[in-house]
């Protein structure tokens, strides 16, 4: 299973003083490996604002380089019709429960309180694009995955919260 772009949808708490000015960042991980680093920012607005719901999607090579798990990378100078992998994405070669986890980290003292976080991926797969051609193509629809709902207070500073909170898909 490839996934080949991500969305999150994270909802900060509605309460005083829950929005932070600190850049929040989600790692993706597979069995504990990192494979991305993503920025929860858009640097024409205050992202986690209290009560805000934003989306981040995370989309093409240049988001989610490709990042095999168990298909064997090619030789340099040998090609495959169709290749055994896409060119870019996620391979989750034994799906994604128990081996998908994403990190959220807080980097500075301004305390920011997570409400909800949802994912959404757009899986790529390969389809038939003649009678004797296949092609890896993403779907152009996006596929609910999980919600974590549970409120969590983050900041650098150990008074306030955590520096780090696991989302784990069981």
């Amino acid at each position: 299973m490839w996934i080949g772009s991500i969305r999150l949808i994270v909802q900060t708490k509605n309460a005083a003083n829950a929005g932070t000015d600190s850049l929040v960042q989600a790692r993706i991980l597979r069995d504990g490996h990192e494979l991305r680093l993503l920025n929860l920012d858009y640097p024409t607005e205050d992202d986690l604002e209290a009560a805000a719901i934003r989306n981040y999607d995370y989309m093409g090579p240049t988001k989610l380089p490709r990042r095999n798990d168990k298909t064997p990378e090619l030789p340099p100078g040998v090609g495959q019709i169709p290749m055994p992998y896409p060119g870019y994405g996620f391979e989750f070669s034994s799906g994604m429960s128990r081996h998908l986890q994403i990190q959220l980290r807080i980097r500075g003292e301004d305390m920011w309180i997570k409400d909800n976080v949802d994912l959404y991926v757009r899986f790529i797969r390969q389809r038939a694009t003649s009678f004797d051609t296949l092609a890896w193509i993403e779907d152009p629809d996006w596929t609910y995955i999980a919600s974590w709902g549970r409120d969590v207070a983050m900041s650098t500073d150990a008074r306030e919260g955590v520096t780090t909170w696991t989302l784990n898909l069981s």
